[in-house]
């Protein structure tokens, strides 16, 4: 039997397989991580329900008529949107702030200045990640 298709064969199968792991890890990495910082401000939102907005009207070939009666209803989604996400992160900072108080009220001073000195650099790297990509 010839190797040549054999080898061919194997190597695409090898080369999906490493393509499939590489998207699987950076959809894994994505989500593990949450949303970018920028994706959390307003004017990404509007431009993110803008565009769904627009999308769902080429799709379905909405009349200027339907567009106008659809629109209330988008932007009570952007607004319901906007006060979910805000509930959330206002419950995840609650957590957090309960979480640092009691693990504080058990450390030791030295402890704690190692524990303060991670958060400000945590604080440093989010506020580096939160700028918003540069428009190309």
């Amino acid at each position: 039997m010839n190797a040549k298709p054999i080898l061919k064969v194997v190597s695409c199968l090898v080369a999906l397989f490493v393509m499939g792991s590489m998207c699987g890890y950076a959809v894994s990495s994505r989500v593990t991580h949450g949303r970018p910082a920028w994706t959390q401000s307003q004017k990404w939102a509007e431009r993110w329900m803008e565009h769904r907005m627009t999308q769902d009207f080429a799709r379905i070939d909405a009349t200027p008529e339907q567009q106008a009666k659809l629109k209330p209803s988008y932007d009570r989604l952007l607004s319901d949107f906007n006060a979910i996400q805000a509930e959330a992160s206002a419950k995840v900072a609650d957590a957090f702030k309960r979480h640092g108080l009691e693990m504080w009220k058990q450390l030791t001073p030295e402890q704690r200045e190692i524990i303060r000195q991670t958060n400000q650099e945590r604080v440093s790297r989010r506020a580096a990640n939160s700028n918003p990509p540069a428009k190309q």
